[in-house]
């Protein structure tokens, strides 16, 4: 089964959200400008993250229960 080209473009962000946000949140590291920032601004880039990884996840679950 094949990922289309737009989930993998959508999970590829993913990636890049969960892992800010991850070094926001365990490593103290700020990406965001001091203007933009807000408390637990990492939590929100992680959740943020899976949720875009949702589609993809969704697209292979149902193509491995139609086989």
């Amino acid at each position: 089964m094949k990922l289309p080209i737009h989930l993998a473009v959508l999970d590829f962000f993913a990636c890049i959200l969960i892992g800010l946000g991850m070094a926001m949140h365990f490593a103290n590291v700020d990406f965001l400008p001091e203007s933009m920032r807000f408390e637990k601004d990492g939590l929100v880039f992680i959740v943020v993250g899976i949720a875009l990884m949702l589609p993809a996840v969704l697209y292979i679950v149902r193509g491995l229960r139609k086989r």
